[in-house]
């Protein structure tokens, strides 16, 4: 039986079967070099250390998916890692592919459903009209349930952008309510929905996740923009200010040239939907925190992106995720 990443124990042997997601030989303090591998489960990621024959071992792993590893479990600052005696590749066959790959919590088919009721809320014919576009569009349909939404930060998983356009769309239903006069509902729930579109080409998914070379070279609010224009372009009767101002959404969702917006929000739907889409990213980001920290202690492992640790109630790990599960079985039943 395989060994999850989330029932590893500081001391205890590891021996089990991992997705390898990257291999970089680095320096240590005293020159030394050794191997660092991040290594992931559908459980969580952790990284691991191979400090004999390190330059051999990455030769051996270039290319390779999945690995078994032997070494033993240590915990260093408060994070888990491997000190790695064996690595080796194995071939799919030898792995259960199901141990590796994360779905988003309620499955696609849930997220879909949700994402067809906001959809429906949408009273502009263009609007609708733009978003089906897409819908209709086979290849763009296929890619866009089952992409992430990230690699690593945020909705990294099977269905995540799914899932963080929809969170987006709920969200902006509310703040469009509170805010009569301001915001343009229909605008907003359809930029909402179309932000992160040029993800699905800047990303590849499945089970080994990389940056496409158009994404390297374009990043996806580019690619989305690009997108958006193909489809206005087929779109004669749609306002010519409606195509410029979901242009703009898209351009400015990041919030300022520093986070890779080409320009800050100048339109109150382009505001509403930075600060939407950034809360939701950031607490999609601390679940992930949470699994992979020791649900006994008070406080989670220490977070790169955060710049630090995060406090957790107990138990934060099983009711983090006992109460995510809930929430989409609500959905599932429409209770």
């Amino acid at each position: 039986m395989k060994q999850m990443k989330s029932d590893l124990k500081a001391l205890e042997p590891v021996d089990t079967f991992f997705l390898l997601n990257s291999a970089d030989l680095r320096n240590a303090k005293n020159q030394k070099l050794f191997l660092a591998v991040t290594l992931a489960d559908k459980s969580g990621q952790i990284s691991g250390y191979v400090w004999a024959n390190p330059e051999e071992v990455s030769a051996r792993l270039n290319g390779v998916t999945y690995v078994h590893v032997k070494g033993t479990a240590k915990a260093y600052n408060g994070v888990l890692n491997l000190q790695i005696d064996s690595i080796r590749p194995v071939a799919e066959e030898e792995v259960d592919v199901s141990d590796f790959l994360h779905v988003v919590p309620g499955g696609i088919d849930l997220w879909l459903q949700r994402m067809y009721d906001r959809i429906g809320l949408v009273r502009d014919s263009h609007c609708k009209t733009l978003i089906y576009s897409f819908l209709s569009d086979p290849q763009f349909f296929e890619a866009f349930k089952q992409s992430p939404a990230g690699m690593t930060l945020h909705h990294n998983y099977t269905g995540g952008l799914l899932e963080h356009s929809v969170n987006t769309m709920s969200h902006a239903i509310h703040m469009a309510e509170h805010y009569p006069g301001i915001l343009d509902r229909d605008l907003l729930i359809t930029g909402s929905l179309l932000h992160d579109i040029g993800k699905v080409r800047e990303m590849t998914g499945g089970i080994t996740r990389s940056y496409t070379t158009e994404g390297k070279l374009m990043g996806h609010i580019s690619i989305g923009l690009i997108m958006l224009e193909e489809k206005l372009n087929r779109m004669k009767e749609l306002p010519a200010e409606t195509g410029l101002l979901l242009k703009h959404m898209i351009l400015a969702h990041h919030g300022s040239l520093e986070f890779g917006s080409p320009v800050k929000p100048s339109t109150p739907e382009a505001l509403a939907l930075h600060h939407i889409e950034n809360t939701d990213a950031k607490m999609n980001h601390i679940y992930g925190i949470f699994k992979d920290s020791d649900p006994e202690k008070t406080w989670s492992s220490y977070d790169r992106h955060f710049g630090g640790e995060m406090y957790q109630r107990k138990p934060a790990k099983d009711a983090v995720n006992q109460v995510r599960e809930k929430a989409c079985m609500r959905l599932v039943h429409g209770l």
